[in-house]
């Protein structure tokens, strides 16, 4: 399996020089589809392929994933319908001629719409965690964490849900109330375990964490919870709220798909919460989704 492989999403953009199902070439920009005028996008995709130097084999198949399929993207590759089986999960899509010399094509993503949801590049992840892991629910977590649940038995996907954790602990510590006048953060353990504790909480008692959100101020100023612990606490709450809703409960164990920074958190959160889970690191799971896409198509 001999390709090229790019990752391109809202923030930043990966693309991998693969030689028989191995990576031997990686390069990485922050030039993310939502910080890009659209009309670059054609040029900045040329650029970036001239990095890869010697790596870049004109004659290798190029294949887009990510945000760059979206109606913000180079073009929209558009939303595969769930349920969604798993032979479907791994086509190439849209043919993009013209733009490289090699033979381009466009991923679309997938979507649910039962209950209008949408994902684009966390197939990928997808794709490849189904052949390290043999559960039945996934969970690529991240700015969107998306939960996605599969029938092994029929080989489909079949449910997709998204949490904006990632996002929503951005927007509150930087851009609102919540999160002004703090000093510098420190990591706390002792606040985490109190965010997941009050996850437990709203949930159980059917309360709102919306007012829970705003109570991290109120917290930390009437002096129940230390300033520079008011991240670590806020990321309990919300990986132990995400965990809840998305958790099916009882003995399923659900596999984590993330980088390697998020991944301990929410392994922390699990046995807080007593969940089983496994975990997966998104750069692998990405590859072997990649892989199985050509593997699929070969």
């Amino acid at each position: 399996m001999n390709y090229i492989a790019v990752d391109w999403g809202t923030s930043n953009f990966r693309a991998f020089s693969v030689r028989n199902g191995v990576v031997v070439k990686t390069i990485q920009d922050s030039c993310g589809v939502g910080r890009c005028q659209r009309a670059e996008l054609p040029g900045i995709l040329q650029q970036q392929m001239q990095r890869l130097g010697e790596d870049w084999d004109k004659q290798l198949p190029v294949l887009l994933c990510g945000m760059i399929g979206s109606n913000i993207g180079i073009a929209d590759a558009g939303y595969l319908d769930m349920p969604l089986s798993f032979s479907q999960l791994l086509g190439k899509g849209r043919a993009l001629p013209g733009i490289l010399p090699n033979p381009l094509t466009l991923r679309p993503g997938i979507c649910d719409r039962r209950v209008n949801e949408i994902c684009r590049g966390e197939e990928m992840q997808l794709a490849g965690a189904l052949t390290q892991s043999d559960v039945s629910l996934f969970a690529a977590v991240g700015t969107h964490s998306k939960w996605l649940c599969v029938d092994r038995t029929r080989q489909r996907v079949t449910g997709l849900q998204t949490i904006m954790t990632g996002e929503l602990y951005h927007l509150l510590l930087n851009h609102a109330v919540v999160g002004k006048g703090l000093p510098e953060q420190i990591n706390s353990a002792s606040a985490f375990l109190s965010g997941v504790e009050t996850a437990v909480t709203v949930v159980r008692d059917q309360g709102e964490l919306v007012t829970e959100l705003f109570r991290c101020r109120g917290r930390y100023i009437l002096d129940a919870l230390a300033k520079e612990e008011a991240a670590s606490w806020l990321s309990g709450l919300l990986m132990g709220y995400e965990i809840l809703r998305g958790h099916p409960g009882g003995d399923e164990t659900v596999c984590f798909i993330g980088s390697e920074a998020l991944l301990p958190h929410y392994q922390r959160a699990c046995e807080i919460l007593h969940c089983r889970y496994e975990l997966v690191s998104a750069e692998s799971a990405t590859l072997a989704g990649f892989n199985e896409v050509f593997r699929h198509e070969g």
